[in-house]
């Protein structure tokens, strides 16, 4: 148990390994008062703690079934914390995704709950004329008293505060972690940032786009992350075709579904090739073929193995948060988009691969992007390109 900047304290207890027993030991926690999605988390800023609306803690149990219809026959109520709150109340809970939460996960999770359970318990007629099987969406986390819900999601908060530490201490584009390059920084926005590559590129004037939060693809950066990125998309555009190059844009987002350990080690970061005019305007059939061909023709997405987009309809508008895929734009305007249908088959590399085929690069150069150039080298790389940038940092105008 730990102490958060909203949560209250707690003691953190373990032993010393000694014959003296054990020792107590306090930590403190200080939780952030915003979740990855950009929302107040529970307790903070107008949304519900958890277990409000609940009994003061005298009663730690519910009845195990819910009360739903009244003496008369009338229906009173679906679920049991429904009594508790006004519609002032369910608006501000379905505004803060506090409604329902996961309906399908909550069944999942109490029907893995029930050692004895088969599906045919469940009958048709009684569960719509009788609301038969609703406690099975009821989420656990309603379960106890005002108290013991509070501590469930005080516990909860804490854990994802440490996951998310470790991750991004772990991580080369959190500007947080000890291995964040600084060298390499070339501007910073309020959301996001525009590096060089750590490792891994191919050719003078290579660069990324990163959102400074730690989410696992661009489609899931905020709305002003996404907006920077625009920024910065069309500075570079202007900075590049003043000498006479044009720009390709590439993200491969992969583990992005569900949120597991995949997406924890992910960080968005949308890459910035300059190529001559000859390899931009090949560049379409190039990746419109390596698309079709990925995977396999009997892929859920293979009628969608190509997606096109535009200046109008881009990214954002093309897929839905969580799914893989990867992303190329031709300039500011025409791109297109695979969403990758199994990414245990899928080769994370295959953008990558059709520039070195593009731009003719040899073939070791699919072998090193692993590749991290020496300190001497990166300062260089840095320097000369923020010569480049500078005529054209629209991250200026934040300053003044």
């Amino acid at each position: 148990d730990a102490s958060g900047s909203h949560g209250g304290s707690g003691d953190d207890s373990g032993s010393d390994g000694g014959a003296g027993g054990r020792r107590g030991v306090r930590e403190t926690v200080d939780l952030d008062l915003v979740d990855a999605q950009g929302r107040a988390v529970r307790g903070v800023f107008g949304r519900e703690a958890a277990g409000a609306g609940d009994d003061d803690g005298t009663q730690a149990r519910r009845p195990k079934r819910v009360q739903r219809y009244g003496e008369g026959g009338e229906k009173q109520r679906y679920f049991a914390d429904d009594d508790g709150a006004d519609l002032a109340t369910l608006v501000k809970r379905a505004k803060y995704g506090d409604d329902a939460d996961d309906l399908d996960n909550a069944a999942a999770e109490n029907i893995s709950r029930r050692a004895k359970f088969k599906l045919n318990e469940l009958d048709a007629d009684d569960e719509y004329d009788n609301d038969g099987g609703l406690e099975l969406y009821e989420a656990r986390r309603k379960a106890g008293s005002r108290e013991q819900q509070a501590k469930r999601e005080r516990d909860r908060q804490i854990q994802q505060h440490r996951t998310a530490a470790k991750r991004e201490d772990a991580c080369l584009y959190c500007p947080k972690s000890a291995r964040f390059s600084r060298r390499l920084c070339i501007s910073l926005a309020q959301s996001s940032y525009l590096t060089l590559p750590p490792r891994g590129s191919l050719a003078p004037g290579h660069c990324v786009i990163v959102p400074a939060d730690h989410v696992p693809s661009m489609r899931q950066a905020d709305d002003h992350a996404w907006l920077e990125a625009r920024n910065f998309i069309k500075c570079l555009i202007q900075m590049f075709a003043a000498r006479g190059q044009a720009c390709l844009f590439l993200e491969t987002a992969v583990g992005v579904r569900g949120g597991g350990a995949a997406a924890a080690r992910t960080h968005a970061a949308l890459e910035c090739v300059p190529v001559g005019q000859r390899e931009i305007d090949r560049a379409p059939a190039y990746f419109k073929k390596a698309f079709q061909e990925a995977e396999s023709e009997w892929s859920v997405h293979h009628a969608k193995a190509v997606i096109e987009t535009s200046a109008k309809k881009g990214l954002r508008e093309s897929v839905p948060p969580g799914f893989p895929y990867v992303y190329v734009q031709f300039g500011y305007g025409a791109g297109m988009l695979h969403v990758i249908d199994d990414e245990a088959k899928f080769d994370a590399s295959l953008g990558r691969q059709v520039l070195v085929g593009l731009m003719r690069l040899p073939p070791e150069e699919m072998h090193r992007r692993g590749r991290t150039g020496s300190v001497a080298e990166q300062e260089r790389q840095a320097a000369d390109f923020r010569k480049m940038w500078d005529a054209f940092d629209w991250t200026k105008q934040l300053l003044e």
